[in-house]
């Protein structure tokens, strides 16, 4: 069985964490009229600059899903603000291309290695 680097793991949970992240900028976008909603946001990069920092190789980090910043919240309550979620699905979106690159262009390495 192949082995792969632990930097392609990496690649992997982040590109899995960005999944989640557009999942989430989704339901705030479909609850930007919903009365009293409170935008929620995926909380994972600061755990993943505490492992950095610490130089921990805990691969098992873990995104959560909670409330988001506090926002100024509109009439009827909800705090979604239009403007600020297309641009962090654009964002996010540019990251999940770049996670996915970086994964194929190594599994197409290791495919010219393997027929050399």
């Amino acid at each position: 069985m192949i082995q792969f680097p632990t930097h392609i793991d990496q690649v992997a949970a982040l590109a899995e964490v960005s999944e989640l992240r557009h999942r989430v900028i989704s339901h705030n976008l479909a609850n930007a009229n919903t009365p009293n909603y409170k935008r929620l946001d995926v909380s994972f990069d600061q755990q993943l600059l505490k492992a950095k920092r610490e130089r921990s190789e805990n691969l098992s980090l873990l995104p959560t899903v909670g409330p988001g910043e506090a926002e100024a919240a509109g009439m009827d309550g909800n705090n979604v603000d239009l403007d600020q979620e297309v641009g962090k699905l654009s964002e996010n979106s540019m990251l999940f291309q770049m996670y996915s690159q970086i994964m194929a262009s190594h599994l197409d390495s290791m495919r010219r290695a393997m027929q050399s």
